[in-house]
């Protein structure tokens, strides 16, 4: 009897032996199975890694790439604005090379009428010379002879050169003989009107108005300039002096206009930095 419980007993013992061992190896082999799928895991997220290192390192490249090509923009819009802020420049350069040679030009051409015009009264003395020998022979031609004073134009016909006109005119402004300096213009301006220097004879009518603080008439002689000689070279100036007589009047509006006319016909000259200067004066007051 004794027996069959201790049989009965290490039957007990090694069923549950057994049952223990196949518990501990079922949690060894879920322990292992867990470990196999985190160290699979763990592969993937290092190849995901890689792949995103890749991915950084093109992107890298690229954001290298555009800013190369921003870098070469940038410069090549550097050298475009200053390339563009050459034009003008250069532009004024022909404009002042231009005047230049338009003020040659016109020099040349006073010369030219100042050794043309004494050889007509030359040739007139000439023909003078023989009406003596006729009245004689015939005395009745004397009442023909009176018509003859038709060419009584030589005696208001200038005895100098045009040059010579304009530059006793402009001496008597620059002594401040202005009343002087008017009527030596004028008279340049009636005996040579054709004279590439006519313009400027009317302009230095105007300034010796504005310097005589006669405002209102050297407006006038101004806007006489600007009308018969819009491409002069003295255009430009007389819209900024007549601009500046309306500011000695004290009529802003006008003055206003006629200087932002100034700026907006001739943006080059240098008579419009002096307008936008103005301008600016103004509109601050």
């Amino acid at each position: 009897m004794r027996r069959a419980r201790l049989g009965a007993f290490l039957l007990a013992v090694l069923t549950l032996a057994a049952a223990g061992q196949d518990k501990s190896k079922k949690a060894y082999e879920l322990v292992y199975d867990d470990v196999q799928v985190l160290k699979q895991q763990v592969d993937d997220l290092r190849a995901r890694l890689d792949r995103n290192a890749a991915e950084i390192r093109a992107l890298q490249d690229q954001v290298k790439a555009l800013a190369d090509l921003v870098r070469q923009a940038f410069s090549g819009q550097t050298e475009a604005q200053e390339g563009l802020r050459a034009v003008p420049a250069q532009y004024q350069d022909i404009v002042r090379k231009l005047d230049q040679l338009t003020l040659a030009v016109q020099r040349v051409s006073a010369d030219l009428a100042a050794r043309t015009v004494p050889v007509v009264p030359a040739a007139t003395p000439g023909t003078e010379a023989k009406p003596p020998a006729e009245p004689p022979a015939n005395p009745p031609v004397e009442t023909k002879t009176p018509p003859k004073p038709a060419p009584a134009r030589p005696s208001t016909a200038p005895t100098m050169s045009p040059q010579e006109a304009y530059s006793v005119a402009y001496n008597d402004y620059l002594k401040g003989n202005y009343d002087l300096a008017v009527e030596s213009f004028r008279l340049y301006r009636q005996q040579f009107p054709d004279s590439p220097l006519a313009d400027n004879a009317l302009y230095w009518i105007g300034e010796c108005r504005f310097s005589q603080r006669k405002f209102l008439e050297a407006i006038d002689s101004f806007d006489e300039l600007i009308l018969a000689y819009p491409q002069g070279d003295k255009a430009a100036a007389a819209h900024l002096k007549k601009g500046l007589s309306f500011v000695e009047l004290g009529r802003k509006p006008e003055a206003l206009a006629a200087l932002k006319i100034l700026v907006a016909k001739y943006p080059l000259e240098e008579e419009s930095r002096i307008a936008q200067d103005k301008i600016r004066e103004l509109t601050e007051k």
